[in-house]
């Protein structure tokens, strides 16, 4: 029993890592259950901090979630050492962890100016990184890439909001955004640059219905979330937290995953 349990782990997630093979369908499912619990936890840290999860909140969330793109990008162009603590998802219990911390303790000792001091303590080496990564620019035409397609796309859903009204605040667009962010950046980095898709069922998606399906399906998916979450969650809390991750799972890989293609790693 012990020995399945070794090669079992083994196989679904050490020797993915290992040999750069990408995701499976049980790292995915593992890592989505910690995710879940972890965040449960924090929401419920917020709360006996009384801290409310809006538009503030949601400041410093998107200063690490740059924050994690930005240093995995430098792990694939060899500037950080590569470890399970500095890829996906050891980048994001450390990176995350982190700012799981800065939130409470800033909570905790500044109150209602935490967020102006966890997004301070985020940018400080979010700034250092960015000026690595001006130094090591080979592609910047992947931004005009970038751009061209995601405006468009974000236009849109615009245009249908204001007729059916399904995105209620700004933290509906972060979310739209941020996944946008990661369908974009991902389409670019296949379209353009022959890169490979790590996920299995994006891949699959973009290998039967093209790389540029993944624009429009993923947006049409995180407009029924968001529109089941406005309608069946009450609590305001609990469905605002649920938006700000949907838009870090979908901010930080997509950005590195530009940062990344931007540098040629």
């Amino acid at each position: 029993m012990i020995d399945y349990i070794k090669e079992f782990i083994y196989k679904y997630y050490i020797l993915p890592a290992e040999t750069g093979s990408g995701y499976n369908l049980v790292q995915e499912i593992t890592y989505g259950a910690i995710l879940a619990f972890a965040l449960y936890l924090f929401y419920l840290g917020l709360k006996k901090l009384d801290v409310k999860i809006d538009f503030k909140f949601a400041i410093p969330s998107v200063v690490f979630a740059v924050l994690i793109a930005l240093m995995r990008a430098l792990v694939d162009l060899g500037y950080i050492e590569r470890s399970f603590l500095t890829i996906t998802p050891g980048i994001i219990f450390l990176v995350g962890g982190f700012f799981i911390i800065t939130i409470l303790l800033s909570a905790y000792f500044f109150k209602d100016n935490y967020y102006k001091v966890s997004a301070v303590i985020g940018a400080i080496p979010l700034l250092y990184f960015l000026t690595v990564f001006f130094k090591h620019i080979h592609h910047p035409e992947a931004f005009i890439y970038f751009i061209l397609l995601f405006s468009p796309v974000l236009i849109v859903v615009y245009l249908i909001n204001k007729k059916i009204n399904i995105l209620k605040d700004r933290l509906d667009y972060l979310a739209v955004i941020g996944q946008l962010t990661d369908a974009t950046a991902t389409t670019v980095g296949i379209a353009f640059f022959h890169y490979w898709e790590q996920h299995p069922i994006p891949r699959f998606l973009m290998e039967h219905f093209t790389p540029y399906s993944f624009l429009i399906i993923k947006t049409t998916v995180v407009l029924v979330i968001l529109y089941i979450l406005n309608k069946d969650v009450d609590n305001e809390d609990l469905r605002n937290i649920i938006k700000l991750c949907i838009m870090a799972l979908g901010l930080a890989p997509g950005l590195r995953d530009l940062f990344r293609t931007i540098m040629g790693t």
